[in-house]
């Protein structure tokens, strides 16, 4: 039977906890996207089921120190939507930044197909990301 959305987060968030990779490629579809903000040095769609093994590692090389609050998480027959407030220091300035999200994730048939991440200060993050690193690779591969 395929999970609800609601299972999907859960599994979804169990997976990242552990570090369990291979748990989150079961639920996630091989032509899943991730849209990050244009606009931040790691913006853009990261496509392929791989991707968010692609993109954690490379959103988090911006920070140090991150702490990620999970408030809450919305889902409907199609769709979980995770309440987070992210805190971290950039590696470039120096600062101790916070700042609210909202991951949307839709979900098809049991897997994760695709994944928005709004932040609620988008220029905020921007700013203190700096610019962008070589080594993104956002294509599937």
């Amino acid at each position: 039977m395929a999970k609800t959305p609601l299972e999907l987060a859960h599994t979804m968030l169990a997976c990242i906890d552990a570090g369990d990779w291979p748990g989150v490629l079961a639920i996630t579809s091989p032509d899943y996207v991730v849209h990050e903000p244009p606009e931040l040095p790691f913006g853009g769609d990261w496509k392929g089921q791989n991707a968010l093994i692609r993109l954690f590692p490379h959103v988090w090389s911006y920070w140090d120190d991150v702490v990620v609050d999970r408030l809450g998480i919305l889902t409907d027959e199609n769709y979980f939507c995770l309440q987070l407030r992210m805190t971290m220091t950039s590696k470039l300035t120096g600062n101790r930044i916070s700042t609210s999200l909202a991951e949307t994730t839709r979900c098809v048939d049991g897997l994760m197909v695709e994944y928005t991440i709004h932040y609620h200060d988008t220029a905020l993050v921007a700013r203190e990301a700096g610019p962008p690193r070589p080594g993104a690779v956002k294509l599937g591969e």
